[in-house]
C-alpha cells in the first residue's frame, strides 16, 4: 500500500513539474518571440530610414533655393535622429558601434544648425554644401551596405537572436552575417577621414554631449535597470521585465527594457546605469480615434509628470501627431523658465493615457537648488538688442543652455518676421544673443 501511494505521488510530481516545466517554456518562447520581432522591426525601420535619409540629403544638394533646402534638412535632421533611435533598440551592446553613432549625430548636428539656425534666403555656402556632399557619398554607403544586409536577413531569414549569441560568445570567432554585416559598416565609417565643421555645428556637438556626472544616484546593473523601470511603471516585481545594456555607441551607458504589462500590453524604456532614472518610455499601442481635446491631454501630461515625481509645471509646446498629443513641458520657478530640464510627454487623444516620455534633459540637468541669478538688464533694455523687423508678440524670462552646454539667464522674445515665427534669447547680464530658434508651424 505504502508503494503505491509513494509511486503515485512520484509520478503526481512528475506531471506537475513537466506542465510547469512546459509553462515556463512557453512564457520564454514568447518572450523570445516578442524580442525576436522588436529587434527586426528596429532593424528594417533603420534599413528604410538610411534609405530615406540618403535621398534628402541628395535633394538637399540639388537645391539652391535656402527655403527648399531648409525642408529637406529639416527631414534629414528628423530621419539621422530616428536612425540613432533605431540602432539603440539593436542588441549590439557587446560590439562597438560609436563610429557609424557619431557620423549620424554629425549629421543631424549639421542639418540642425543649418535648417534652423541660419538665417535668412541664402543659398548653402560652398563650405556647407562639400561637407553636405561628403555626408551624402558616406550615408550611401552605409546604406547600401544595410540594403545589402538586409536581402540576407529577409533571403535566409536570419535570426537577431542568433547574432546576439554570437556577440556573447567572446571566446570564440564570430560567424554571424548580421554580426559581421555591421562590423564591415562601423570598420568603414572607422577608416574615413574626420568630417570638418564650422565653430557653430563643433558648439552643438559638445551641447548634444551628456556628461554623465550629471546624474545623481549609485550604479545599477541589468537587475537593478530592471526593478528601476518595475518602480516607474508601478508594478509589484520584475516579472516580465528584461534588461539588456545598450552598446558603447549611444550618447550614455543605459539600458532598454522589455516590460510586460499586466493588461497584457508591452513597453519598451531606456534606464541610464548611473542611478537608475527613465529616459524614455514608450508605449507602441495602436490609438483609436480622439475622445478628448488637446487642453484636456496637457492637463493630463502635467498630472503624469507629478505622478512620477518629475518636475514640470509649464507647457511651452503643443502638437498634435494622429491620434497623439505631444507636449513639451518645463519646470517654471519664479516665472523664470527652466529649459534644461525639459521634458515631452505623448498622450494617447482616445483614452488619455500617456504613451511616450523624453526625459533625458531632466535626468541629465535637474537642480534642486538651481539659482536664479539677478538680471542686470531690464526687459525694456534687452529689447532693444532685438532686430527691429521683428515684431514680439510675447516675452518671458528663462534659463538656457548655449551652444557650449553653459547655462545662460535670458529674455526669451517671441516674435515674427517675414511670417515666420522665432524666439529669441538676450542674455539678462551683458545682452548679447545667446541663441535663436525658428519655430516650425
Amino acid at each position: 500500500m505504502f508503494s503505491r501511494i509513494t509511486s503515485f505521488v512520484v509520478v503526481l510530481a512528475l506531471v506537475v513539474a513537466g506542465f510547469w516545466g512546459y509553462r515556463e517554456h512557453r512564457e520564454k518562447q514568447a518572450l523570445l518571440v516578442k524580442a525576436e520581432n522588436q529587434y527586426q522591426r528596429a532593424f528594417h525601420t533603420l534599413s528604410d530610414n538610411m534609405n530615406l535619409l540618403q535621398d534628402e540629403l541628395g535633394k538637399s544638394l540639388a537645391v539652391n533655393s535656402k527655403l527648399q533646402a531648409t525642408n529637406s534638412l529639416t527631414e534629414v535632421w528628423r530621419l539621422s535622429a530616428q536612425a540613432r533611435s533605431d540602432v539603440g533598440e539593436l542588441p549590439l551592446s557587446l560590439m562597438p558601434f560609436n563610429n557609424t553613432m557619431n557620423f549620424l549625430n554629425d549629421v543631424s548636428n549639421f542639418s540642425y544648425q543649418v535648417a534652423v539656425h541660419n538665417e535668412g534666403n541664402k543659398p548653402l555656402t560652398d563650405d556647407q554644401w562639400n561637407t553636405l556632399n561628403q555626408m551624402y557619398t558616406r550615408s550611401k554607403n552605409l546604406e547600401k551596405q544595410l540594403s545589402a544586409l538586409q536581402s540576407a536577413v529577409i533571403s535566409k531569414n536570419l535570426r537577431w537572436m542568433d547574432a546576439e549569441l554570437a556577440l556573447a560568445q567572446t571566446d570564440k570567432k564570430t560567424d554571424n552575417v548580421i554580426v559581421d554585416g555591421f562590423k564591415s559598416m562601423e570598420k568603414q565609417v572607422k577608416s574615413e577621414k574626420p568630417l570638418t565643421f564650422g565653430p557653430t555645428v563643433t558648439g552643438l556637438r559638445t551641447r548634444n554631449a551628456t556628461d554623465e556626472n550629471k546624474l545623481t544616484g549609485n550604479p545599477v546593473d541589468a537587475d537593478g535597470a530592471a526593478q528601476a523601470a518595475a518602480n516607474f511603471l508601478g508594478l509589484p516585481n520584475t516579472q516580465g521585465v528584461v534588461a539588456q545594456k545598450n552598446g558603447s555607441g549611444t550618447p550614455y551607458s543605459s539600458y532598454s527594457v522589455t516590460a510586460k504589462l499586466p493588461q497584457d500590453g508591452q513597453v519598451y524604456l531606456t534606464v541610464t546605469a548611473k542611478g537608475g532614472h527613465i529616459t524614455n518610455y514608450m508605449d507602441n499601442r495602436a490609438v483609436g480615434d480622439p475622445r478628448i481635446d488637446l487642453d484636456q491631454a496637457g492637463t493630463k501630461a502635467l498630472a503624469y509628470l507629478k505622478s512620477k515625481g518629475i518636475t514640470g509645471n509649464t507647457i511651452i509646446r503643443t502638437d498634435q501627431y494622429d491620434n497623439v498629443g505631444v507636449f513639451e513641458i518645463v519646470p517654471s520657478t519664479n516665472g523664470v523658465l527652466i529649459y534644461p530640464e525639459r521634458t515631452t510627454v505623448k498622450v494617447a487623444l482616445d483614452t488619455g493615457s500617456v504613451v511616450g516620455l523624453v526625459a533625458q534633459d531632466y535626468a541629465f540637468n535637474q537642480s534642486p537648488n538651481r539659482r536664479i541669478p539677478a538680471a542686470k538688464l531690464t526687459e525694456a533694455q534687452a529689447r532693444k538688442f532685438v532686430s527691429p523687423k521683428v515684431s514680439i508678440q510675447e516675452t518671458n524670462r528663462a534659463i538656457i543652455q548655449d551652444e557650449l552646454n553653459r547655462e545662460q539667464f535670458c529674455y526669451e522674445f517671441v516674435g515674427i518676421m517675414d511670417n515666420d515665427t522665432y524666439k529669441i534669447y538676450i542674455s539678462a547680464v551683458d545682452g548679447k544673443e545667446v541663441g535663436v530658434e525658428k519655430l516650425k508651424m
